[in-house]
């Protein structure tokens, strides 16, 4: 195991920067895991036993001292989402359903990991990500309306987890005290965070909060609290399975496991970099796996990192993974000794705790530079934004990565391609509109920017005829492959009927530049014996004086000198087939 190995070179300086940083983290973990259960739609213990027996196995499997496992609120909204379709928050089958839900993404997290899959989540580009934690956390705020306000959401017609607004047409029913105490937790929060921000704002606010709940009997005015917790280590459970149910959580389950391994992963790499930390992105699979697996085994929710408590985790000075044990045997400590002290916490609290959270998510600096470097990103987070919000997390997730799928295939369908010509008294080769050059009617200097697959070797021709259209005395095409970073069969068939067509017309193919895994599918393939490793060149440099002797040296005399080659030396241009030289 990788704490075990390093243990080993562990020193004391070490484990008493551990224990500084596990208390710390148990500090707001603690709060957390009580809002982020209520978010989830189960009993507040349950966040607790997701808190501890998860937190505690990953520092023992886990690759990161920076990951900070336990509940986030992502995921956790994901839960509500998922579940809320199926059964009642807070009832036994709700319960059963999460654990099952637990367990799915727990082995979808190990199928990854045994896979060696963790590049997949490549495919979750910024702007998706920019748009779905906003559409997110707006979802995340507004499920707290109903706690916030005192309304009670079965009282809302067509409120649910994922369309929380309805609420809002109900202000006039809201719980004065109920929103006095959530505003004052709120205000406390921010201020906290903006003034003392080395401070446990989190659980200060709770415990406040709790205390003025029994001291001034809130209960009893009207205000929900958070009622008993069990005492004790978290029980095990085991989930009740049926086809049915996979078949419903299967949705939920893979975009929990796609949102909640693409941020974490995205943290941890993060913090990893500013100290030179490796980062084993399949191994963390199977840490998270076996940590869900673990989670459903006490009963609670799925878990994954989460952002503000890796950040308070690397700047309380964490060395090793025991940081994480640390915290997660806090809060067994606390399950064991210290949970009836919560009793009396009024859910407008957690509510606050859960909204702060949420904006968190929600980077409008990110969105506009989206919008101001390539509109189209910007766009796709404004769709992923709008649709996560429209049908909700697991829905828009996959919008957005359909969308970024799409336009990368867009791109790659019409890929960058410039025309290139010399650049006055150097031998340097630049884009004919953005320089100015020197060009040869008789030789066309074509660069491609993409790799060429089935879905754009057709614009490669068209591209090819284009050049020819505007250049009717063009005997040698050259392109410039150093951006062509691979090639399929299709686009070898392409370049067979390209070089065919040029020697129809008593012109040739030249091709420059290309990286050595194009040169040896040329090879496999024919396609450099068809164009002849004489118009095979390393650099354009190179191949000058051989384009040079391709074209009829009277044209270059008479009409332009060849600017772009100035040492002219050349011989007459290939016949045309049936043609007489």
């Amino acid at each position: 195991m990788l704490l075990v190995s390093r243990l080993r070179g562990l020193t004391r300086t070490d484990l008493r920067a551990d224990v500084v940083a596990g208390a710390t983290v148990t500090f707001v973990l603690i709060p957390q895991a009580l809002a982020y259960a209520m978010l989830a739609g189960v009993s507040p213990v349950v966040g607790l036993y997701a808190a501890s027996i998860p937190t505690i196995l990953y520092a023992w499997l886990g690759a990161s001292r920076h990951m900070a496992m336990g509940p986030v609120a992502l995921t956790s909204l994901l839960v509500a989402s998922g579940l809320s379709g199926h059964a009642t928050p807070g009832t036994p089958e709700y319960d059963a359903l999460a654990v099952v839900l637990t367990t799915m993404v727990g082995l979808i997290f190990l199928v990854m990991g045994l896979l060696r899959a963790g590049i997949f989540v490549n495919f979750l580009s910024y702007p998706t990500v920019l748009g779905f934690n906003a559409g997110a956390a707006l979802l995340t705020a507004g499920s707290q309306l109903s706690s916030y306000f005192g309304i009670a959401r079965d009282s809302v017609p067509n409120a649910t987890a994922t369309y929380p607004w309805p609420v809002f047409a109900h202000l006039g029913r809201a719980h004065l005290t109920t929103v006095l105490v959530a505003s004052l937790a709120l205000a406390a929060l921010v201020l906290m965070r903006r003034w003392l921000p080395k401070w446990p704002g989190m659980l200060l606010v709770c415990l406040a909060g709790t205390g003025l709940s029994a001291a001034l009997g809130l209960a009893d005015r009207g205000v929900a609290i958070v009622g008993e917790i069990p005492r004790g280590i978290p029980p095990i459970t085991m989930p009740a399975w049926s086809l049915e149910t996979v078949r419903a959580l299967w949705p939920t389950a893979l975009s929990i496991a796609i949102v909640g391994y693409g941020a974490s992963i995205t943290v941890v790499k993060a913090l990893a970099s500013e100290r030179s930390d490796r980062v084993r992105p399949n191994q963390e699979l199977l840490a998270f796996g076996a940590c869900n697996l673990a989670s459903a085994a006490v009963g609670a929710f799925p878990v994954t990192g989460a952002l503000a408590r890796a950040t308070v985790m690397s700047q309380a000075g964490a060395r090793t993974q025991l940081t994480g044990l640390f915290a997660g045997l806090g809060v067994l400590a606390t399950l064991a000794f210290l949970a009836p002290v919560f009793t009396p916490l009024p859910k407008p609290v957690l509510a606050a705790i859960v909204v702060l959270a949420a904006s968190r998510l929600i980077d409008l600096r990110g969105l506009r530079r989206a919008l101001s470097i390539d509109r189209r990103d910007g766009v796709i987070a404004l769709l992923t934004l709008v649709a996560t919000l429209a049908i909700g997390p697991e829905l828009g997730l996959f919008v957005g990565i359909a969308l970024s799928l799409g336009l990368f295939i867009a791109r790659t369908v019409r890929p960058h391609s410039a025309e290139l010509g010399r650049i006055p008294g150097t031998m340097v080769y630049r884009n004919v509109d953005r320089f100015e050059v020197e060009t040869c009617p008789q030789v066309g200097l074509l660069r491609i920017d993409a790799p060429l697959y089935y879905a754009n070797a057709r614009f490669l021709q068209d591209r090819v005829q284009a050049l020819l259209d505007g250049r009717p005395n063009t005997l040698a095409v050259t392109l410039d492959f150093s951006a062509v970073s691979g090639m399929d069969l299709t686009a070898v068939r392409t370049l067979e009927r390209i070089t065919e067509n040029l020697r129809a017309r008593g012109a040739d193919l030249h091709i420059v530049g290309a990286i050595g895994p194009v040169r040896d599918l040329m090879r496999r393939s024919g396609l450099q014996e068809t164009i002849g490793e004489a118009n095979l060149h390393r650099t354009l440099l190179e191949a000058g004086p051989k384009l040079i002797a391709a074209v009829a040296r009277e044209y270059c005399e008479t009409r332009c000198r060849n600017a772009a080659f100035p040492d002219c030396t050349t011989i007459p241009r290939r016949p045309p087939p049936g043609e007489t030289a």
